[in-house]
């Protein structure tokens, strides 16, 4: 089966959060490492991350995800998506999430993965007719993503590209629920069901 490198976008400040909301605990363990977990299904996963984070860094290599350094993350998701594209470049697809959407279920990112493996150049799951993440590029967008560099991260991708967009619909809410502030996780009422 073609490769499909899962990205989890770990690059963030989290400045909303007061702390690294990625370190914040669910169910006594790191929020980044349930994002880690709904990424499962793809052949290997990489997480960008800042040179500076040590402790997100030692986390993540400890469960075996491969690391890859984004020195200007602070340009915006976009930056850290091109960066685990170039480091990545050989593969036949990437299946992107933000590391603050801890609760996606591992069947979300299955359909997504299956998608890209059976030649759609673009998937994404919907809930409720919103587009969420992760969000499934093939091969045939690798200059656009290794070029991005803003805020809006693949956005603007996905909309020039809507009419090759293959829409996933799920009944998993969690693909539009991200953690920005500790009001977030406490209110979050989705419960992972892996």
């Amino acid at each position: 089966m073609p490769e499909i490198t899962g990205l989890l976008l770990a690059a963030g400040r989290s400045r909303r959060f007061g702390a690294n909301k990625l370190l914040a605990e669910i169910d006594s363990r790191a929020l980044v490492m349930h994002a880690a977990d709904s990424l499962s299904p793809c052949t290997r996963t990489m997480a960008v991350v800042r040179r500076d984070d040590l402790t997100l860094q030692a986390m993540l290599s400890e469960a075996s995800i491969e690391l890859v350094f984004n020195d200007r993350a602070d340009s915006g998701m976009g930056s850290s998506i091109a960066c685990g594209v170039a480091a990545s470049r050989h593969s036949a697809g990437w299946c992107v999430l933000p590391a603050d959407m801890p609760f996606v279920l591992t069947s979300t990112t299955r359909q997504v993965v299956k998608a890209l493996q059976r030649n759609a150049s673009l998937a994404a799951p919907f809930y409720n007719s919103k587009r969420g993440h992760p969000v499934g590029f093939s091969r045939e967008y690798i200059n656009e993503l290794m070029a991005l560099d803003s805020e809006r991260g693949a956005r603007g991708i996905i909309e020039k590209y809507m009419h090759q967009l293959t829409m996933i619909r799920t009944n998993d809410p969690a693909i539009l629920q991200d953690i920005d502030t500790p009001d977030d996780l406490r209110n979050c009422n989705v419960i992972s069901g892996r």
